[in-house]
């Protein structure tokens, strides 16, 4: 890194965005990378690139917890730091939401290629218009040196101290071959921090991976192959020796594939952002209310969360899908989340359910407005979670509260249930329960439910709102 702010002023431009005082006090000559580590390179060639085409106030930088997680401390851009392997996905969210952003993910070999796999396979698959930085040093490094899926045969690391053997491990991964399986990249390359003609083929490349996002090109992945002195356990000038020829010999350097020498990126697909239009709505718009149609099952004034817990086995998850797409079918914003355990029936259940006229920040619900409970155990976790001026719908046979209160309601659903010939139904009478305190409409409730339940199922949903 220090190295990289020396040059600065030969560079062609003069923006830069490097702070002047990284975090913790530390001087741009002493930085949180080990010596000789190539996140310094990388970081300059990015910011080089930035400041190049005029996109600082745009840049948003995501990356996982790792080496790569402290780009925050030396760059004056916007980040966003993800939960471990998950840089991908919310890049993905980030850069749907904000399609004018310029949206760079960097994670480590550990990171992308094990535990993050799935969603970087995904978001190539998808064609995203996003740039990667795959940072490849054969090991997690930040943890410990420990053996990553790129590790090269025979490398000795914390938990493979006799070497990485074919017959246990596997040959490593190689990821720009993997990706260039997929039709959705735009661009896969792989550059090294090696000797000084891979470092300049490195700096070429990262920028017209960030060059590509801005044209609307999609998916840039770039791998870096960098060196790791600390964990390999040698001088910086024997890993960048080391990552110029052992590194490059079993991942090849060059350019897999690049569509912009093809003439057919108006024919590729890619992925629809949200309407800048829609994400941009002035407040007062928002405030005012939203016309909803005739026949909806309900409406909201505002937001509403709900849990329906139970056992594993009594509808519980299906209690919620039903709350969904009733709000569905109200032109409602919802979100549906399931939690449970690993037994197939008799372990515990619950859903979540956030419903609103506009769009939801989170999903996640730490104060119900509803609670639906099928069970004892149910009642006595959410019951008394509950908002005060909820309401807290329960099975009143197979339930009472320790402390009975005004906004506690117990409804017989079992005893209703089987009284419409349906005894797996318990779930629905509650559902009528909880339609009747919505003041839904009864016939835009039917037109919705009555292709889906039997008769019977039907006929609890009735039996759960007159009981109400």
């Amino acid at each position: 890194m220090d190295q990289c702010r020396t040059v600065q002023t030969k560079l062609t431009f003069q923006m830069t965005t490097f702070l002047e005082t990284y975090r913790k006090g530390q001087s741009p000559e002493q930085t949180h990378f080990c010596p000789g580590c190539g996140h310094g390179n990388m970081l300059r060639f990015v910011d080089e690139a930035i400041c190049k085409f005029g996109v600082e106030d745009k840049a948003v930088w995501v990356s996982p917890v790792g080496c790569g997680g402290l780009t925050d401390s030396y760059l004056s851009i916007s980040h966003i730091l993800a939960a471990h392997g998950r840089a991908s996905a919310v890049a993905t969210a980030f850069k749907r939401l904000h399609p004018d952003a310029i949206v760079i993910v960097s994670q480590g070999d550990g990171d992308l290629a094990s535990i993050g796999l799935l969603e970087a396979i995904h978001a190539a698959n998808r064609g995203e218009n996003l740039t990667v930085f795959f940072m490849n040093n054969a090991n997690f490094a930040m943890t410990g040196g420990q053996m990553a899926p790129t590790t090269l045969v025979g490398q000795k690391t914390s938990t493979s101290p006799e070497g990485r053997r074919i017959s246990e491990h596997g040959e490593p991964i190689r990821m720009c071959e993997l990706l260039n399986t997929l039709e959705g990249p735009a661009f896969i390359a792989r550059v090294a921090i090696g000797s000084e003609r891979q470092i300049l083929d490195a700096q070429r490349t990262i920028c017209k991976a960030i060059e590509n996002q801005i044209q609307g090109k999609g998916y840039s992945f770039v791998e870096i192959l960098s060196p790791c002195p600390s964990n390999w356990h040698c001088t910086p000038e024997e890993a960048r020796d080391r990552t110029a020829n052992e590194m490059t010999a079993v991942f090849p350097l060059g350019v897999f594939r690049d569509v912009s020498k093809e003439a057919i990126l108006g024919e590729r697909l890619r992925p629809v952002p949200y309407d800048p239009a829609m994400v941009s709505v002035p407040y007062e718009a928002l405030a005012k209310p939203m016309h909803l149609p005739e026949n909806a099952p309900f409406c909201l004034d505002g937001l509403t969360s709900i849990c329906c817990a139970g056992f594993g086995g009594q509808g519980v998850l299906t209690l919620g899908k039903i709350m969904a797409r009733l709000a569905l079918a109200s032109h409602l914003e919802v979100t549906w989340i399931p939690s449970y355990g690993p037994e197939m029936r008799g372990g515990t259940a619950n859903c979540f359910v956030r419903m609103d006229r506009h769009s939801i920040s989170s999903p996640v619900v730490e104060v119900p407005d509803v609670v639906i409970a099928l069970n004892q155990p149910a009642l006595d976790v959410f019951g008394s979670r509950v908002a005060q001026t909820g309401i807290v719908l329960y099975d009143s046979d197979s339930a009472q509260p320790k402390n009975a209160q005004k906004h506690q309601i117990g409804i017989p659903a079992i005893s209703l249930a089987n009284a419409c010939e349906s005894p797996r139904s318990a779930n629905l009478v509650l559902l009528g329960a909880w339609l009747k305190w919505m003041s839904a409409n009864t016939e835009a409730v039917r037109q919705v439910l009555e292709e889906r339940l039997a008769p019977n199922q039907m006929a609890a949903v009735w039996a759960g709102m007159d009981a109400f």
